[in-house]
């Protein structure tokens, strides 16, 4: 019995370790080429997991096979990096210093500002308001971000100016709706705003990710390039969770396929902007992808992510699904000194915000 049994669990954490390493190199792959890369990522945390596991399973039946798990676990740690950081003693990073140089940024999908078919949810706009003024950010960027100039709904614009003093901002009204409803990714600044542009990268039926949001700031003296984004989601629907649980996946397949194309496509037109910049470079926003993933690797060649860098645990920025998923990212020019960064949890919101401490390097 014992012999079947360390026979089985050997051949099965040889196919673990397998899947471990592919998870972790297949993101290198574009997978607008190859789809399954796609997938890849999205297992990394769970077949660390049990890769670690089998170590002292190992261990128990006084085997040597804790060498595979072990080995595959190694040839992780660049994935490990980038999924885990660990900082424990970073709890008060947010806090500023009197260096005139540091500043912070917060990037915070807000779901609409709680708009739900059309009905406005007072109390979700409550809480991304008070998430807002509670945060302090010096810039802050918000993705899928409405507002509306009828005189019956709200103005978010000017309520996010007024109770959080911004004196700056630029909105992309990427989608209009009835010529007073309008959507897309807006950035509001205590630093003055030099110049700001909406660069079309597609075309998106939920009003945020046809264009990325390109905005030069002078931040204490010096120009900063900041780019928010929200690059193109899966958009799965009832219908599409309805098929796969009759086993008729082959729709929910078409779809993502179809999403890793355009969004490889995205990363592609980032990662030039990044490097035509002729400033110290911002990029934060909706990635709609993990860190292991390659368009994460494209977009963060020659950056560093603030979470990495300065957070701590996972960082989850999504609310539901997994308590794994990262997808909400501020990545900094290594001419900037990332101080802090933290996931803020709200109540109600899909998307948990991430805010930073940078500061300029002297």
């Amino acid at each position: 019995m014992n012999t079947f049994l360390r026979s089985f669990l050997l051949i099965l954490n040889i196919l673990l370790a397998v899947a471990l390493l592919a998870s972790n190199f297949l993101p290198y792959i574009d997978p607008a080429s190859f789809w399954p890369a796609g997938f890849a990522g999205l297992t990394f945390p769970f077949l660390l997991v049990i890769n670690l596991v089998f170590l002292p399973v190992w261990l128990l039946f006084r085997k040597k096979y804790w060498l595979l798990p072990l080995v595959a676990i190694v040839l992780s740690v660049s994935a490990i990096v980038k999924t885990w950081a660990f900082h424990p003693f970073n709890e008060n990073s947010l806090e500023k210093s009197a260096d005139s140089k540091e500043f912070t940024v917060m990037t915070y999908n807000t779901s609409n500002m709680g708009l739900k078919y059309f009905t406005e949810e007072k109390a979700i706009r409550s809480n991304v308001y008070n998430t807002i003024v509670f945060g302090q950010a010096d810039i802050l960027c918000l993705q899928e971000f409405y507002t509306n100039d009828r005189p019956d709904y709200t103005h978010n614009i000017d309520s996010i100016r007024n109770k959080a003093g911004y004196e700056y901002h630029y909105f992309t009204k990427d989608k209009t709706h009835w010529d007073t409803w309008y959507y897309g990714i807006a950035l509001f600044s205590h630093h003055p705003i030099l110049k700001a542009t909406a660069i079309p990268c597609g075309v998106s039926t939920n009003g945020s990710g046809s264009s990325f949001l390109q905005a030069d700031l002078l931040v204490h003296g010096d120009t900063i390039r900041v780019i928010t984004l929200q690059l193109v989601s899966y958009m799965l629907n009832g219908g599409d969770m309805s098929a796969a649980k009759d086993l008729h996946f082959r729709p929910l397949i078409h779809k993502m396929k179809q999403t890793f194309t355009h969004r490889s496509a995205q990363a592609a037109q980032l990662a030039g902007l990044i490097q035509e910049s002729p400033f110290p470079v911002i990029v934060c926003g909706d990635f709609n992808d993990v860190p292991v993933s390659y368009t994460y690797r494209k977009i963060s060649s020659g950056l560093q992510d603030a979470f990495s860098r300065a957070g701590n645990g996972l960082g989850r920025t999504m609310s539901y699904i997994s308590p794994t998923l990262r997808i909400d990212y501020i990545l900094a020019s290594k001419q900037l000194q990332v101080l802090g960064c933290q996931t803020m949890r709200v109540a109600d919101s899909e998307h948990f915000p991430v805010i930073a401490r940078l500061s300029l390097k002297k």
